[in-house]
Protein backbone atom coordinates (compact mmCIF):
# COMPACT_ATOMS: atom_id res chain seq x y z
CA UNK A 1 0.00 0.00 0.00
CA UNK A 2 3.25 2.46 -0.12
CA UNK A 3 2.38 3.57 -3.45
CA UNK A 4 -0.83 5.44 -2.31
CA UNK A 5 1.38 7.43 -0.34
CA UNK A 6 2.64 8.78 -3.61
CA UNK A 7 -0.26 9.30 -5.17
CA UNK A 8 -2.92 12.77 -5.22
CA UNK A 9 -5.73 12.46 -2.23
CA UNK A 10 -8.27 11.61 -4.85
CA UNK A 11 -6.63 9.41 -7.08
CA UNK A 12 -5.51 7.37 -4.12
CA UNK A 13 -8.80 7.40 -2.23
CA UNK A 14 -10.63 6.41 -5.47
CA UNK A 15 -8.30 3.34 -6.40
CA UNK A 16 -8.89 1.98 -2.53
CA UNK A 17 -12.48 2.27 -2.93
CA UNK A 18 -12.45 0.52 -6.16
CA UNK A 19 -10.80 -1.79 -5.14
CA UNK A 20 -12.75 -2.97 -1.24
CA UNK A 21 -15.87 -2.35 -3.46
CA UNK A 22 -15.12 -4.31 -6.07
CA UNK A 23 -13.49 -7.10 -3.99
CA UNK A 24 -16.77 -7.25 -1.71
CA UNK A 25 -19.24 -7.92 -4.47
CA UNK A 26 -17.11 -10.13 -5.84
CA UNK A 27 -16.83 -12.53 -2.74
CA UNK A 28 -20.67 -11.84 -2.19
CA UNK A 29 -22.01 -12.96 -5.35
CA UNK A 30 -19.42 -15.80 -5.86
CA UNK A 31 -20.48 -17.17 -2.48
CA UNK A 32 -23.76 -16.95 -2.77
CA UNK A 33 -24.16 -18.79 -5.59
CA UNK A 34 -21.77 -21.80 -4.41
CA UNK A 35 -24.28 -21.73 -0.84
CA UNK A 36 -27.68 -20.58 -2.10
CA UNK A 37 -28.87 -24.18 -2.14
CA UNK A 38 -27.58 -25.37 1.05
CA UNK A 39 -28.52 -22.44 3.37
CA UNK A 40 -31.09 -23.15 6.33
CA UNK A 41 -33.23 -21.18 8.45
CA UNK A 42 -30.54 -21.60 11.20
CA UNK A 43 -27.77 -20.86 8.80
CA UNK A 44 -29.40 -17.61 8.14
CA UNK A 45 -29.90 -16.44 11.55
CA UNK A 46 -26.54 -17.76 12.65
CA UNK A 47 -25.22 -15.71 9.29
CA UNK A 48 -27.42 -12.60 10.51
CA UNK A 49 -26.29 -11.93 13.80
CA UNK A 50 -22.37 -12.93 12.92
CA UNK A 51 -22.57 -10.09 10.08
CA UNK A 52 -23.72 -7.39 12.22
CA UNK A 53 -21.36 -8.68 14.95
CA UNK A 54 -18.53 -8.13 12.55
CA UNK A 55 -19.70 -5.03 10.93
CA UNK A 56 -20.15 -3.26 14.44
CA UNK A 57 -16.04 -4.68 15.53
CA UNK A 58 -15.19 -3.27 11.91
CA UNK A 59 -16.22 0.09 12.78
CA UNK A 60 -15.09 -0.54 16.44
CA UNK A 61 -11.23 -1.19 15.32
CA UNK A 62 -10.98 1.75 12.63
CA UNK A 63 -12.44 4.02 15.33
CA UNK A 64 -9.83 3.48 17.87
CA UNK A 65 -7.09 3.58 14.99
CA UNK A 66 -8.30 6.54 14.03
CA UNK A 67 -8.23 8.13 17.99
CA UNK A 68 -4.71 6.45 18.09
CA UNK A 69 -2.70 7.63 14.52
CA UNK A 70 -4.80 10.97 15.65
CA UNK A 71 -3.07 11.30 18.86
CA UNK A 72 0.54 10.14 17.11
CA UNK A 73 0.03 13.52 14.73
CA UNK A 74 -1.02 15.34 17.94
CA UNK A 75 2.69 14.52 19.45
CA UNK A 76 4.62 15.74 16.15
CA UNK A 77 2.32 18.79 15.92
CA UNK A 78 3.10 19.53 19.55
CA UNK A 79 6.61 18.63 19.10
CA UNK A 80 6.80 21.20 16.19
CA UNK A 81 5.47 23.91 18.01
CA UNK A 82 7.72 22.96 21.43
CA UNK A 83 10.73 23.13 18.66
CA UNK A 84 10.05 26.15 17.03
CA UNK A 85 9.46 27.97 20.41
CA UNK A 86 13.10 26.97 21.47
CA UNK A 87 14.39 28.44 18.56
CA UNK A 88 12.58 31.86 18.52
CA UNK A 89 14.04 31.81 22.45
CA UNK A 90 17.55 31.28 21.21
CA UNK A 91 17.18 34.05 18.68
CA UNK A 92 16.03 36.23 21.01
CA UNK A 93 18.90 35.39 23.65
CA UNK A 94 21.17 35.92 20.33
CA UNK A 95 20.51 39.51 20.26
CA UNK A 96 21.40 39.63 23.46
CA UNK A 97 24.83 38.97 22.32
CA UNK A 98 26.94 40.90 20.17
CA UNK A 99 30.07 38.88 18.34
CA UNK A 100 31.05 37.19 15.30
CA UNK A 101 29.92 33.85 16.09
CA UNK A 102 26.39 34.79 17.47
CA UNK A 103 25.91 36.31 13.76
CA UNK A 104 26.87 33.12 12.31
CA UNK A 105 24.80 31.05 14.85
CA UNK A 106 21.73 33.29 13.94
CA UNK A 107 22.28 32.62 10.15
CA UNK A 108 22.23 28.56 10.51
CA UNK A 109 18.98 29.22 12.91
CA UNK A 110 17.32 30.94 9.99
CA UNK A 111 18.90 28.24 7.23
CA UNK A 112 17.87 25.89 9.47
CA UNK A 113 14.30 26.97 9.72
CA UNK A 114 14.12 27.77 6.05
CA UNK A 115 15.04 24.43 5.62
CA UNK A 116 12.65 22.75 6.96
CA UNK A 117 9.96 24.35 5.01
CA UNK A 118 11.05 23.98 1.64
CA UNK A 119 12.48 20.27 2.13
CA UNK A 120 9.33 19.16 3.64
CA UNK A 121 11.48 16.68 4.97
CA UNK A 122 12.04 14.64 1.63
CA UNK A 123 15.71 14.73 2.25
CA UNK A 124 15.31 14.15 6.22
CA UNK A 125 13.23 11.01 5.24
CA UNK A 126 16.09 9.55 2.72
CA UNK A 127 19.46 10.82 4.59
CA UNK A 128 17.58 11.85 7.84
CA UNK A 129 21.15 12.68 10.33
CA UNK A 130 22.77 13.94 7.65
CA UNK A 131 20.32 15.83 5.34
CA UNK A 132 20.95 19.63 5.06
CA UNK A 133 18.35 20.53 7.53
CA UNK A 134 19.93 18.18 10.17
CA UNK A 135 23.49 19.43 9.71
CA UNK A 136 22.10 23.22 10.26
CA UNK A 137 20.59 22.85 13.74
CA UNK A 138 24.01 20.68 14.72
CA UNK A 139 26.31 23.16 13.22
CA UNK A 140 24.32 25.68 15.04
CA UNK A 141 25.13 23.60 18.52
CA UNK A 142 28.79 23.81 17.74
CA UNK A 143 28.66 27.28 16.99
CA UNK A 144 26.98 28.03 20.52
CA UNK A 145 29.84 26.21 22.67
CA UNK A 146 32.20 28.75 21.11
CA UNK A 147 30.37 31.98 21.86
CA UNK A 148 32.78 34.25 23.41
CA UNK A 149 31.10 35.87 26.84
CA UNK A 150 32.21 39.04 28.76
CA UNK A 151 30.45 38.37 31.98
CA UNK A 152 28.48 36.21 33.87
CA UNK A 153 25.25 37.16 32.58
CA UNK A 154 26.42 36.17 29.31
CA UNK A 155 28.00 33.29 30.21
CA UNK A 156 24.28 32.93 31.46
CA UNK A 157 22.88 33.92 28.39
CA UNK A 158 25.16 31.22 26.37
CA UNK A 159 24.38 28.56 28.88
CA UNK A 160 20.76 29.55 28.09
CA UNK A 161 21.34 28.74 24.44
CA UNK A 162 22.90 25.80 24.19
CA UNK A 163 20.16 24.37 26.57
CA UNK A 164 17.52 25.75 24.13
CA UNK A 165 19.29 24.17 21.33
CA UNK A 166 19.58 20.58 22.91
CA UNK A 167 15.77 20.74 23.64
CA UNK A 168 15.19 21.94 19.41
CA UNK A 169 17.08 19.32 19.10
CA UNK A 170 15.29 16.65 20.62
CA UNK A 171 12.16 17.63 19.42
CA UNK A 172 13.61 17.25 15.93
CA UNK A 173 14.72 13.95 16.38
CA UNK A 174 10.46 12.92 17.10
CA UNK A 175 10.21 13.78 13.74
CA UNK A 176 12.84 12.02 12.52
CA UNK A 177 11.72 8.88 14.12
CA UNK A 178 8.30 9.37 13.08
CA UNK A 179 10.19 9.23 8.64
CA UNK A 180 9.42 4.98 8.66
CA UNK A 181 6.64 4.11 6.43
CA UNK A 182 4.57 1.92 7.34
CA UNK A 183 0.95 0.00 7.01
CA UNK A 184 -0.54 -0.30 10.39
CA UNK A 185 -1.08 -4.30 11.25
CA UNK A 186 -5.24 -3.03 11.68
CA UNK A 187 -5.73 -2.35 8.00
CA UNK A 188 -4.87 -6.10 7.35
CA UNK A 189 -7.13 -7.20 10.41
CA UNK A 190 -10.11 -4.60 9.01
CA UNK A 191 -9.35 -6.56 5.21
CA UNK A 192 -9.91 -9.92 6.63
CA UNK A 193 -12.82 -8.91 8.76
CA UNK A 194 -14.36 -7.19 5.53
CA UNK A 195 -13.92 -10.84 4.02
CA UNK A 196 -15.81 -12.34 6.71
CA UNK A 197 -18.36 -9.65 6.98
CA UNK A 198 -18.92 -10.02 3.00
CA UNK A 199 -19.61 -13.96 3.52
CA UNK A 200 -22.06 -13.80 6.22
CA UNK A 201 -23.98 -11.26 4.32
CA UNK A 202 -24.28 -13.61 1.23
CA UNK A 203 -27.37 -15.68 3.68
CA UNK A 204 -29.72 -11.99 2.35
CA UNK A 205 -31.44 -12.48 -0.26
CA UNK A 206 -29.24 -10.32 -2.82
CA UNK A 207 -30.72 -8.32 -5.33
CA UNK A 208 -29.96 -4.72 -6.73
CA UNK A 209 -31.06 -2.70 -3.40
CA UNK A 210 -29.43 -4.86 -0.84
CA UNK A 211 -25.99 -5.50 -3.53
CA UNK A 212 -26.25 -1.25 -3.25
CA UNK A 213 -26.72 -1.15 0.41
CA UNK A 214 -23.53 -2.94 1.22
CA UNK A 215 -21.66 -1.08 -1.67
CA UNK A 216 -22.66 2.17 0.42
CA UNK A 217 -21.37 0.77 3.38
CA UNK A 218 -17.68 -0.81 1.81
CA UNK A 219 -17.35 2.60 0.42
CA UNK A 220 -17.50 4.09 3.68
CA UNK A 221 -15.14 1.60 5.27
CA UNK A 222 -12.78 2.10 2.44
CA UNK A 223 -12.58 6.13 3.25
CA UNK A 224 -11.76 5.43 6.51
CA UNK A 225 -8.88 3.24 5.96
CA UNK A 226 -7.68 5.05 3.61
CA UNK A 227 -7.91 7.35 6.08
CA UNK A 228 -5.91 5.74 8.57
CA UNK A 229 -3.01 4.57 6.54
CA UNK A 230 -2.14 8.39 5.68
CA UNK A 231 -2.49 9.49 9.00
CA UNK A 232 -0.47 6.32 10.23
CA UNK A 233 2.74 8.09 7.99
CA UNK A 234 2.11 11.83 9.28
CA UNK A 235 5.00 13.08 7.50
CA UNK A 236 4.68 12.53 3.86
CA UNK A 237 1.68 11.24 1.62
CA UNK A 238 -0.97 13.54 0.97
CA UNK A 239 -2.28 13.93 4.64
CA UNK A 240 1.10 14.91 5.63
CA UNK A 241 1.89 17.54 8.59
CA UNK A 242 2.77 20.84 7.11
CA UNK A 243 5.30 23.20 8.42
CA UNK A 244 2.60 25.61 10.25
CA UNK A 245 4.92 26.29 13.32
CA UNK A 246 7.91 26.83 11.57
CA UNK A 247 6.39 29.24 8.68
CA UNK A 248 4.57 31.74 11.77
CA UNK A 249 8.42 31.50 13.50
CA UNK A 250 9.76 32.79 10.14
CA UNK A 251 7.24 35.62 9.28
CA UNK A 252 6.10 36.66 12.40
CA UNK A 253 9.30 35.24 14.45
CA UNK A 254 13.08 34.59 13.73
CA UNK A 255 13.37 36.40 10.53
CA UNK A 256 12.17 39.46 12.41
CA UNK A 257 15.10 39.41 14.80
CA UNK A 258 17.29 39.56 11.75
CA UNK A 259 15.90 42.26 10.00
Amino acid sequence: MKFLLELPLWLGLFIVVCIITISGLIVVTQVKKRIQHKLTKQHVGVGRILFRVTAGLIALLISLSFANERMEQYKIIDSMEMEASYLVNVAINLNMLKSAESVTLKENIIAYVNSTIEEQWENVQINPFYSNTSKFLVAAKKIAYQLPVRNRDEDKIKNDIIEDLNQAIIFMQVRIYSQNTLTPYLIYILFLGLIFMWVFFTVYNLDIISLTFLSLYNIFIAVLIYVVFMMSNPLIGPLKIDTHSFSIIKTKGIDFEFK
